[in-house]
């Protein structure tokens, strides 16, 4: 039986993590069925994917029940994971909808973007068991909100709410209906162009990297490329058409 369901909302993909008995807690069957999902809609007509729990929780974490596991093999696939994700040629929300620990909050770490249940909540304990975050958390978390906020949630494993998760720039808004506030969101950002949305993600990831000189030279070099694309060109002369029409373009 798959640990992972899909189900389609017009041109966007909705996975579901699907172990509700144990709180969507991740073991090897649930890595391998993401991976299997990511190969689908990679070579499926979708646009973007949402990512969401079944139940009250989003993702509980490894499972720590789960004693045919190989820990280290995980731990290596998850990275894997992380970093497919990570570069992943469409857009992907979490859609957190609920309780979110551990190696469930680095899952929604490695989306895109992140919406939010108003109960939902994040953290990661593993600093109480004397142990360290192992999926990615340690160095996603400071990526997405600074320094400071990371070095607090990671040194002293307390979990935040939503609201919390919002004001330090964790997910980008908290909604009843998340998943619906996912899709919608990744609707609005799949219409624009794929080329420029993908050429912005690259100049954000490989840019956050660099010495800030190399990194505006990076942004040039992306802009330069962009704008000498066919796409880019036809949408110039609409633009400058429209202004002198009389008609103002929409941002």
């Amino acid at each position: 039986m798959t640990t992972v369901t899909e189900q389609r909302i017009g041109d966007i993909a909705v996975l579901k993590l699907c172990r509700p008995q144990s709180l969507n807690a991740i073991n090897q069957n649930l890595v391998d069925d993401l991976n299997a999902a990511l190969d689908r809609i990679e070579a499926s007509d979708a646009r973007a994917f949402v990512l969401t729990g079944e139940g009250r929780a989003f993702c509980a974490g490894g499972d720590l029940k789960a004693k045919d596991d190989d820990s280290a093999r995980r731990q290596r696939d998850m990275h894997q994971l992380g970093l497919r994700f990570c570069s992943f040629p469409k857009l992907s929300v979490a859609a957190v909808n609920g309780l979110a620990r551990g190696g469930g909050f680095e899952l929604a770490m490695f989306c895109t973007l992140r919406v939010s249940s108003p109960v939902a909540s994040f953290g990661l304990p593993e600093i109480h068991r004397s142990l360290m975050p192992g999926y990615g958390g340690t160095q996603l978390l400071p990526r997405l909100v600074g320094r400071e906020h990371a070095l607090s949630l990671l040194l002293t494993g307390d979990p935040i709410d939503a609201v919390r998760a919002h004001q330090i720039g964790l997910i980008s808004s908290i909604d009843e209906d998340v998943v619906a506030a996912a899709v919608a969101l990744a609707g609005r950002i799949s219409n624009a162009s794929a080329l420029a949305q993908q050429t912005v993600l690259r100049a954000v990831k490989e840019g956050s990297e660099l010495a800030l000189a190399e990194a505006f030279a990076l942004e040039a070099d992306l802009t330069r490329m962009l704008a000498s694309q066919p796409e880019a060109i036809a949408a110039s002369k609409h633009f400058v058409a429209a202004l002198g029409s009389g008609h103002r373009h929409a941002d």
